[in-house]
């Protein structure tokens, strides 16, 4: 069975060397492994009923709402507030600009839930200032693409959310076990920046003459603050029990859109965009997770978790080093898939294996996101410093060269969460008495 499933594994990786899209990738290798498995008649019928299954699924109506509220606030042009406002509050400062990206980036991770659109949006909003301002392409493209990666961690993260309805963990526990982990990722950033401006190279970073701006009045933060309160609110009531994670983001879409409209900012030609930019980014997001469930459903009549589950035992293998084996291979898929796309592949292979050994479901959750995050970052193929590059038109190899002191921040923070558990652990057992 183990030789079977190793050769679906095989497939789904071709497949996505050749470009096929992620979603039909992982359902060709699945069916295939059906197939092979348990012949036609249980394939058609498992596509047949499958996908129906997972895409009924009311917790499902999380994803397309929390992509729609971050569509309305990109639509409103709120994203280019939170960082002018920031930027006017730390540009006065040696590298301030550089901590206002990372400022904008947490808020923008809120606001986003998805590491490459967080990491697009803040391009957009913060690289005209940073070259105009003098500061070198190396240094402005890594801290565009590592901040952008906090989307991951920081509440409401996709990723989690897809983790939580996937692997049917508590989505709430986890987006509240994403929490301290993100402050220290935003810390350690905060420190490497730090260093890097003061210590490692500090003739490229102009010494500023006052406070940064880029023509706006003082306005900014008066259109930043609803922002940030609404983003709070929708933590507040999602965590105090008030409402469900689905009608949390629904409310938070609802508002969304009330808030550009008092703001004039959404005229019906952004209004549609953003349904259309909601509706593409929703249908992809959702065709992964339905077609993940045929790939599931050819592991579980495979028995290749237990059969690992066996072979591990009879070999003695540690429990860590089996967790470091996965997350080493989650950080290799980094390079060339979206977060989304790596959580939603391996967790049929990893998660029963895993949690099968005694590992916490939260816990585990936590550091895949966190190990995919570094892997989005990670020379030679990381998608985020693409994604960049793509935007700002600074080239991937210029933007690789200053994200190494960043990645070792990561790695370190990374094994910092896998020896001290309850760094994850703590909040939701706390909140939820978990």
């Amino acid at each position: 069975m183990i030789e079977t499933a190793a050769l679906v594994g095989l497939l789904m990786l071709v497949f996505l060397v050749l470009r096929v899209p992620v979603a039909f990738a992982v359902l060709a290798a699945g069916a295939i492994g059906l197939l092979i498995q348990s012949g036609p008649d249980t394939m058609i019928a498992v596509l047949r009923l499958s996908p129906y299954e997972h895409a009924r699924s009311f917790t499902m109506t999380t994803v397309p709402m929390f992509v729609l509220m971050a569509e309305f606030l990109s639509a409103g042009r709120f994203t280019q507030d939170i960082f002018a406002a920031a930027n006017r509050l730390l540009g006065g400062i040696r590298g301030g600009v550089l901590y206002a990206v990372l400022l904008g980036g947490v808020i923008l991770g809120a606001m986003s839930g998805s590491s490459t659109a967080s990491a697009a949006s803040l391009a957009r909003a913060a690289h005209p200032d940073l070259r105009r301002l003098g500061y070198p392409d190396w240094l402005s493209g890594a801290t565009v693409s590592v901040t952008g990666t906090l989307a991951i961690l920081i509440p409401p993260s996709l990723g989690l959310i897809l983790y939580g309805v996937f692997t049917e963990t508590s989505v709430a526990r986890l987006l509240v076990g994403g929490i301290i982990p993100g402050l220290i990722t935003a810390i350690g950033y905060l420190v490497t920046l730090t260093v890097i401006c003061r210590r490692v190279a500090p003739e490229p970073v102009p010494v500023p003459e006052g406070a940064a701006g880029n023509g706006r009045s003082g306005n900014v933060f008066l259109t930043a603050i609803p922002v940030v309160t609404l983003m709070l609110g929708v933590m507040v009531v999602l965590y105090t029990g008030a409402v469900t994670v689905t009608e949390a983001g629904a409310v938070g879409a609802a508002l969304s859109l009330i808030l550009c409209l008092a703001y004039r900012r959404l005229g019906w030609p952004d209004f549609v965009e953003a349904l259309v930019r909601a509706t593409r980014s929703s249908a992809m997001i959702l065709s992964i997770v339905i077609f993940s469930s045929i790939l599931a459903t050819f592991l579980i009549l495979s028995g290749v978790t237990q059969d690992l589950l066996v072979w591990i035992a009879e070999q003695g293998l540690n429990r860590w080093l089996v967790l470091a084996l996965i997350l080493t291979i989650i950080l290799i898929l980094g390079f060339f898939l979206d977060q989304l796309a790596i959580l939603l592949i391996t967790l049929p292979f990893t998660f029963p294996l895993l949690t099968g050994i005694g590992f916490d479901p939260v816990w585990l959750g936590i550091l895949f996101a966190k190990t995919a995050e570094i892997g989005m970052v990670s020379p030679p193929f990381g998608l985020n410093v693409f994604v960049v590059s793509g935007v700002t038109k600074v080239p991937s190899t210029t933007i690789f060269r200053g994200v190494w002191p960043f990645i070792v921040s990561d790695l370190v923070i990374l094994l910092v969460l896998i020896a001290l558990p309850s760094l994850t652990t703590w909040l939701p057992g706390y909140l939820f008495d978990y």
